[in-house]
């Protein structure tokens, strides 16, 4: 997968962006930044987004800026002169994606039928924007459409917002989900930048769905089974023998001489390691690289932040 899909899967929420103003670009790219929102799609439905592009990425480099509502070769030329790491387009217009492909830049362009994906699928393309996602059935139409296209991933917009998000996203088939309710056009034309980050931090901690999983405690391997069984009986679980000592109940984790930090572990569950791995470095957190494992698609499934925290090792696993 291309670098820069690659990162987009990570943020797992594209702000679809209408600027009346170039002077709101840089507060809205802090904004979003701060709330853990570093992408943006910035529409070509004004005649500012050209520069609205430049000052975004210039205010803040580590955002990945894009050109949305992309619909001929000169708003490509236009998107790339401003510094566009992708594009996205409403419909698939072959010409306008031969296009891109022929620029290197990575081109999401927007289906709404089985015959605009073969169409996609012609074109070499793996990733299509479903569009209007929550008037053409949501969810359910999607999963119906990746039936026979299994290969075919797809970045929803239209209709989606912080109560139905998690309906995309907790579908394997879904790369992201593109979204305007953090960035309203009247939030922006106010001034309310701080809403904006508040509203996008929500809505990556909604995605997220960060967990207590379950506690690693180390234990010598004499005392591993009684502590199980005290810890099942106060949760009123069950006593399940692993390779490393027992579960007592869920919840307990009885490492048997365990070494794993100074006191045990700290299992957080979410709903992708990746995203996660994503948001937590942009805090500024590092984890133990070696630790970290994979699915077979090649993302995040499993990962140690690199510092424990009050003799305890904390790892990130899939829910």
């Amino acid at each position: 997968m291309n670098d820069v899909m690659k990162r987009l899967y990570g943020i797992g929420i594209i702000p679809a962006i209408v600027l009346e103003k170039t002077e709101d670009a840089a507060p809205l790219a802090d904004a979003l930044c701060r709330g853990g929102l570093p992408a943006a799609e910035v529409t070509f439905r004004t005649d500012c987004a050209h520069d609205a592009m430049i000052a975004m990425k210039k205010q803040r480099p580590e955002l990945i800026v894009g050109a949305g509502t992309v619909l001929t070769k000169e708003q490509v030329d236009s998107a790339l002169d401003a510094g566009a790491e992708f594009i996205v387009a409403p419909g698939l217009n072959p010409e306008v994606v031969r296009y891109c492909q022929e620029k290197g830049v990575p081109v999401i362009p927007g289906v709404s039928s089985a015959s605009e994906i073969e169409q996609a699928m012609a074109l070499g393309l793996s990733t299509v924007k479903f569009f209007p996602a929550e008037q053409l059935g949501g969810i359910k139409t999607i999963k119906a459409l990746c039936g026979p296209y299994t290969k075919m991933t797809f970045l929803p917009t239209g209709g989606i917002n912080a109560a139905n998000m998690n309906a995309y996203l907790n579908d394997p088939k879904i790369f992201a989900i593109g979204g305007t309710w953090m960035v309203k056009s009247d939030l922006i034309k106010n001034g309310q930048f701080d809403q904006i980050e508040k509203l996008s931090r929500e809505a990556v901690l909604n995605m997220l769905q960060i967990k207590l999983k379950h506690i690693g405690i180390n234990v010598p391997k004499e005392e591993a089974k009684d502590t199980a069984d005290a810890y099942a009986d106060i949760f009123q679980g069950k006593v399940r023998q692993t390779s490393k000592g027992y579960f007592g109940s869920e919840f307990a984790e009885i490492i048997a001489g365990g070494t794993i930090g100074e006191k045990g572990h700290i299992g957080v569950g979410v709903s992708s390691t990746e995203r996660a791995l994503v948001y937590f470095r942009a805090l500024g957190y590092e984890f133990d690289e070696d630790s970290i494992t994979f699915d077979d698609r090649g993302y995040a499934r499993f990962a140690y932040f690199k510092n424990p925290v009050g003799g305890f090792k904390i790892h990130l696993v899939n829910l």
